[in-house]
């Protein structure tokens, strides 16, 4: 990935160690590597991409919320220990974010419960996702079951919005479907999502991340948690 006009960093082994400025909602913005380590069970982040944390409303989180739209993401990780209930009233009573299973899965969905969407900050200046490159999803996901060893199942989209017109373009989607030993216990499961074409974000554009649950391929509905310091569910970007 590339912000046009801008070069690429040349010296690798520097940025691991150094942060990098970038451009992003009006104003320059330290955007660290990603080097945290938070495990459960065998899982594990990986390390030297950028970050982009997936927020609740409010950042950090202070208490139970109900069902919200149009989260944010930042390169701000959450100070928050605490998993609060982010849909509470609304969709369950767990900790957590909860998506229903889908027959049929849509990018364009708003029905409640059924999907979390996350916006990164508005973007200054183009941003080009180039053909092979990988966006990986982070997501720290759960079976919505007391029953151990269940398949779930998340579809992540990568889409550009408009906000001048309130319109969505999808880039590319990927589905990670798996085992999850113990039931509503929640692991690390990178979703690689795949730029099949090269794609221009254009300036004043968003990018957004969207996960749904397919019903065909997932036992179970599925939880996901976030914007807490033991599930920082984040965006990777190259």
């Amino acid at each position: 990935m590339r912000r046009l006009g801008r070069p690429r960093p040349i010296l690798l082994a520097a940025l691991a160690l150094a942060c990098s400025t970038v451009f992003v909602a009006g104003t320059a913005t330290s955007m660290a590597l990603f080097s945290d380590a938070a495990a459960d069970g065998g899982n594990s982040m990986s390390a030297g991409l950028w970050a982009f944390y997936l927020h609740n409303n409010p950042t950090p989180p202070t208490g139970n919320t109900r069902f919200q739209a149009d989260l944010t993401a930042t390169t701000t990780a959450s100070t928050q220990a605490t998993l609060y209930n982010y849909d509470r009233i609304d969709c369950d009573n767990r900790t957590g974010r909860l998506l229903r299973r889908q027959f049929f899965p849509d990018p364009g969905n708003t029905t409640t419960c059924r999907y979390v969407n996350w916006r990164l900050p508005v973007q200054t200046v183009a941003l080009s996702l180039t053909a092979g490159e990988t966006v990986t999803a982070d997501i720290w996901s759960a079976t919505q079951t007391n029953r151990a060893n269940r398949t779930g199942s998340i579809i992540a989209y990568l889409r550009d919005y408009d906000p001048s017109t309130g319109t969505y373009t999808e880039i590319a989607n990927a589905t990670y479907t798996g085992n999850h030993a113990a039931g509503r216990t929640f692991y690390e499961r990178p979703i690689p999502i795949t730029i099949a074409s090269t794609y221009t974000v254009a300036a004043g554009h968003q990018l957004e991340l969207k996960l749904e649950c397919p019903r065909a391929t997932s036992q179970h509905n599925m939880m996901v948690a976030y914007d807490t310091t033991g599930y920082p569910s984040l965006l990777r970007l190259p």
